[in-house]
């Protein structure tokens, strides 16, 4: 895993939802919200799959302190993240959308601040920690591999 597909990914999912973004501060539902929200949704549970099948167990097996403790806080909140989404995804359909449109730009706007400050908090923390433990050949060095 190359720490520059993690960085990648994490510039697709925050273009997605600057688009979102964009199309929450309009007055009323405009096409292509939906799919805008599917895309931003499988970009995520991509990414946060990848997370947690490479980057996460390797972390976890630092032997610096402070960069275990790091993965395994973010790691914990993934799931509420997760979980949050999910709820946002399933809560808001179409018909929905449409007849609640202030309530769900809202809420959106809830769901993409959470997203870009989790976004960098990883860009920040948790990536650096990882590429410094990969320099120093502990079990995270796997990730340097693209």
């Amino acid at each position: 895993m190359d720490f520059a597909e993690l960085r990648r990914q994490h510039d697709e999912i925050s273009e997605t939802a600057k688009r979102i973004a964009v199309i929450i501060t309009q007055s009323s539902q405009p096409v292509g919200v939906s799919q805008l929200r599917w895309q931003l949704a499988r970009q995520l549970m991509t990414h946060l799959a990848l997370e947690d099948r490479f980057l996460y167990p390797a972390m976890q097996h630092c032997p610096d302190r402070k960069a275990r403790e790091t993965a395994s806080n973010l790691q914990a909140e993934t799931g509420q993240l997760a979980e949050s989404f999910s709820h946002y995804m399933s809560s808001w359909n179409e018909d929905r959308m449409i007849r609640e449109w202030p309530a769900f730009c809202t809420e959106t706007r809830a769901v993409l601040d959470a997203l870009a400050d989790r976004v960098t908090r990883e860009n920040r923390m948790l990536y650096p920690l990882a590429e410094q433990m990969a320099q120093q050949d502990h079990p995270v060095s796997a990730l340097r591999a693209g």
